[in-house]
């Protein structure tokens, strides 16, 4: 799906499904996602109401960055290069971030 090149320059829609694929990830593991909730204060409808988010995308990807062993469960189970989980993060996060 992604190359292992970390000079791969990624498009927006690319950044937005590494982070479906985070949200998804954290969701099969319920322990993930209730660690990522009691983090975040968000409420299972929260999740839902906010998943298109590019904001809460971020955090996503943000939440994976801090947890390296969980960086790289997320990456190996979904082929994703972890180089390229922070510049998706950057594209999510917008211009107000730099």
């Amino acid at each position: 799906m992604f190359t292992k090149t970390s000079h791969t320059t990624l498009s927006m829609a690319q950044a937005e499904k590494i982070a479906i694929l985070a949200l998804t990830f954290l969701a099969s593991e319920p322990d993930h996602l209730a660690k990522f909730m009691n983090i975040t204060g968000m409420e299972p409808d929260d999740i839902a109401a906010n998943a298109s988010s590019t904001f809460f995308q971020a955090a996503l990807l943000e939440h994976l960055m801090r947890d390296e062993t969980l960086l790289l469960s997320f990456c190996g189970n979904e082929n994703i290069d972890p180089a390229q989980i922070a510049p998706a993060h950057h594209l999510l996060s917008g211009p107000e971030s730099n």
